[in-house]
């Protein structure tokens, strides 16, 4: 015989059922919420990238990101078949360029501030440049970078708003990140003499000398 359903036992299951549901939107809210900081922290996307050899490639950046600071240090996912797969570049540095040149794949970017100058030991042209060895991305001085590769960024170095979508190459184009410095002097297209001057200016300030390569 089926026991009957007694109107207390109804009210706490009607009880429990709403305390369910709202223990549902608190943890929904609490994980909108962390996801909200974490975004903000971490910011990451997804990027179309023309190579100089005219291939099209998709790489996945993430920055870790201070509003009163900038890009503190960054990881760049790159799937390459001379990289034999997917490899990742991770730098203190805010990416400038993703390449391959003669079968040899480049990658530079630049310090945002005096903390990342010092860790690259006060380089001459405030930019940094890799090539990836077999094993890992080894360090090599900037100007053994092709100079064909070292003119423009092809790699978004700044955090774009919509980042729920792939940036594509036509976005790029048409809205590449805003000039920075105090002449608005850093651009897509790099000069080199400005970040030379940049390089002394953040050696003077720590009383050194640019001195690496």
């Amino acid at each position: 015989m089926n026991k009957e359903i007694t109107p207390v036992k109804a009210g706490l299951v009607q009880r429990n059922k709403w305390r369910l549901m709202i223990g549902v939107v608190i943890l929904t809210l609490v994980g909108l919420v962390g996801w909200k900081v974490y975004d903000g922290r971490y910011p990451s996307w997804y990027e179309e990238v023309r190579l100089s050899d005219g291939r099209v490639i998709t790489i996945h950046q993430k920055h870790e990101y201070f509003d009163n600071y900038g890009t503190n240090q960054s990881w760049v996912e790159i799937d390459l078949p001379e990289l034999g797969g997917k490899k990742v570049w991770h730098s203190y540095l805010i990416p400038q360029r993703v390449d391959v040149v003669n079968g040899t794949v480049y990658v530079f970017g630049r310090p945002r501030g005096p903390r990342q100058v010092s860790y690259y030991m006060y380089p001459r042209n405030h930019m940094v440049a890799f090539k990836w060895v077999g094993i890992e991305f080894s360090r090599v001085p900037f100007l053994q970078v092709p100079e064909a590769i070292r003119k423009y960024e092809n790699v978004y170095s700044c955090i774009p708003f919509e980042r729920y979508k792939q940036l594509s190459l036509s976005t790029k184009e048409r809205a590449w990140c805003d000039p920075s410095g105090e002449e608005g002097q850093f651009v897509k297209q790099i000069n080199l003499a400005a970040y030379q001057k940049l390089a002394i200016g953040f050696a003077r300030a720590d009383g050194k000398v640019p001195k690496s390569d």
